[in-house]
């Protein structure tokens, strides 16, 4: 434990820095990340100390959240230590060891990366430290950049060397200005980020890095003296706006690169909605002759597609007016409709157009049921064709990552993290009633309930405890789901459920006799050939409740059957024989005390 609050759970990774462990928040009850370092100079603890409060204080979806920091004691040595947002997934570096991605991924993650570090230079922070290793995709297609523990308020005081005189950052990805420590009135800001977006970018398209050197006295010549080479002449097929935007990044003057992070993200957008498939990279058997420099460049005209995408064109229109009438109506066949029509808007828009990705998430939804994969792979393109922001992507996500939760392997609060995202996005979005971040909530139940070991049967909870947990969580969000949702809405009818056998497990056989009559209206026709175990906890909770005769009238026909299916010496069989027992004797009593109390009325004792 430390500070009395995070448990160390698993040992994730090990480095120079020191160790990163999976652990639980027990204040909090949630997963986290946990990164212990032993520093062994002032300025490796101010590394951490940089991280936390400069990471610390970004919040943004593309951005490894961080929660707290401090200093300890682990294993007897002095330590400090930042918790940060647990995640699951790949980083960028795992990604290229597996060889070059398809270039739609390789596009949206640099536009991720871009967005991430539009909203740290515009909180005034440099990163200094962007290569593949420090970003990762998370298991539903986030992308996180992580650590910086180098980075760096933009204006304020920091240097590119510590105090033994080592520049400090990745070599393969360090801009010129960095090597040479702002020398020549050449200032290291933002721009230098830009930089080593366009190297990691390079490496994504092409595997290979722009400048190929090993040992740190070349990199630093070819990064201060040579040209790049362009992507376009090292994989063939690539979008020929690629080739400028990567050297207009690459460029050794600052004043060259693109202004801004949001440029860069909008340039790669418009690549995007324009780029085909790419074959597969084969790696130049030569050399490429460099490229020359890049020339500046001029943001293009705003999107005006001129085949049927138009906002007004009325073949697209009649698209928006098909898939609308289709959600309407929801024939029987709405799966396959949905997937004619996806072929439809293909061919007539595109695969990255809007709506196009909008009917192709409807499908997803329409068939999760027998296909989990298909939402899966829409999920990434409708982030980065609608945005995180729209309310078809945050519902795609929550569905996603949530049944992740539920019924996914593994400890179902490894998901918590992002659930709690999703839920806080969806509030502010869609709105705190909505159902989809009620939906949302319930998940987050759920995977608490897994992270607590409790199995996802029949019933769920199997002991007063997790009963007690179970009312903790779906409780409070019953009445909001009772509120928003239809009667018959899955996550409603599962919410009643495990409440009425959380219920029933602590005892508390009013609430339970309430919940399971709203499931079970015909408790008669449930007691003579519904599921024996169910019919006998609702006769019980009714009779339990205050209304023995009426669990009697139950019993007696679940008696009769369980005598013919399970046997006499069956334990169904002889604990419903034994409260139908108590039960009269109940009623017996009832009758004789009110007896007595006439008699005494009629004498006038």
């Amino acid at each position: 434990m430390i500070e009395d609050r995070y448990e160390l759970e698993e040992l994730l990774g090990r480095g120079g820095f020191g160790e990163v462990w999976r652990a639980r928040d027990a204040r909090v009850g949630r997963r986290v990340a946990v990164k212990i370092g032993y520093p062994e100079t002032v300025e490796a603890a101010r590394r951490f100390e940089r991280e936390a409060s400069l990471a610390g204080n970004l919040a943004h979806p593309n951005i490894a959240t961080i929660h707290d920091f401090g200093r300890t004691e682990h294993g007897g040595r002095d330590a400090v230590f930042l918790v940060m947002e647990l995640l699951r997934g790949r980083s960028l570096a795992e990604v290229l060891d597996a060889g070059v991605p398809p270039l739609a991924d390789a596009l949206d993650w640099a536009s991720r990366i871009a967005d991430a570090l539009g909203a740290a230079h515009d909180a005034g922070i440099v990163h200094r430290d962007i290569k593949p290793a420090n970003v990762m995709v998370t298991e539903s297609g986030v992308t996180k950049v992580l650590d910086f523990g180098i980075a760096k308020a933009q204006g304020g005081p920091g240097t590119e060397l510590t105090a033994t005189g080592m520049i400090i950052g990745s070599f393969p990805y360090m801009a010129p200005e960095r090597w040479t420590g702002g020398a020549n009135g050449v200032p290291v800001d933002g721009r230098c980020d830009l930089y080593a977006l366009g190297c990691v970018l390079m490496e994504l398209l092409t595997g290979s890095r722009p400048f190929p050197a090993r040992e740190m006295h070349e990199l630093l010549a070819q990064h201060l003296t040579m040209e790049p080479p362009a992507p376009g002449s090292l994989r063939e097929g690539l979008p020929a706006a690629l080739d400028p935007l990567v050297l207009d990044l690459l460029a050794k003057d600052p004043r060259q690169r693109p202004a801004t992070a949001r440029e860069v993200s909008l340039r790669l957008a418009e690549i995007a909605r324009g780029a085909v498939a790419v074959p597969a990279h084969t790696p130049a058997p030569v050399p490429a002759v460099p490229a020359a420099p890049a020339v500046a460049w001029t943001p293009p005209p705003a999107y005006s597609p001129t085949v049927h995408t138009a906002a007004g064109d009325p073949v697209r229109a009649m698209f928006g007016r098909r898939l609308n009438l289709l959600l309407e109506d929801a024939p029987t066949d709405l799966p396959e409709r949905l997937g004619m029509l996806v072929a439809d808007l293909t061919e007539e828009l595109g695969a990255h157009d809007a709506l196009t990705v909008r009917a192709a998430y409807h499908r997803a939804m329409a068939v999760r049921g027998q296909s989990a994969t298909e939402l899966e792979r829409i999920l990434p393109r409708m982030m980065r064709v609608l945005g995180l922001e729209h309310p078809d992507t945050i519902a795609a996500r929550a569905a996603y990552v949530g049944e992740a939760a539920a019924h996914g392997p593994g400890d179902g609060r490894r998901h918590e993290d992002e659930l709690r995202e999703i839920i806080e996005q969806a509030a502010r979005v869609l709105g705190a009633d909505d159902p989809v971040t009620l939906t949302a909530r319930y998940h987050l139940a759920g995977a608490r309930r897994r992270g607590d070991g409790g199995p996802d049967g029949e019933w769920g909870s199997r002991t007063p405890e997790q009963a007690r947990s179970e009312r903790e969580w779906l409780g409070p969000l019953l009445p909001d789901l009772e509120r928003r949702l239809p009667a018959e809405s899955p996550v409603l009818l599962d919410v009643r459920r495990r409440l009425a056998h959380a219920a029933w497990l602590l005892g508390d056989y009013p609430t339970a006799a309430r919940l399971y009559l709203w499931l079970y209206p015909d408790p008669e026709g449930l007691a003579e050939r519904g599921h024996a175990e169910v019919a006998y906890r609702v006769a019980r909770s009714i009779g339990e409740a205050g209304d023995p005769a009426r669990a009697l009238t139950l019993l007696k026909p679940l008696l009769h059957r369980l005598h013919l299916t399970a046997g006499n010496t069956h334990w169904l069989t002889r604990e419903v024989t034994d409260v139908r027992a108590d039960f009269r004797r109940m009623l017996w009593e009832d009758r004789r005390s009110d007896l007595g109390g006439g008699l005494s009325r009629l004498f006038g004792r």
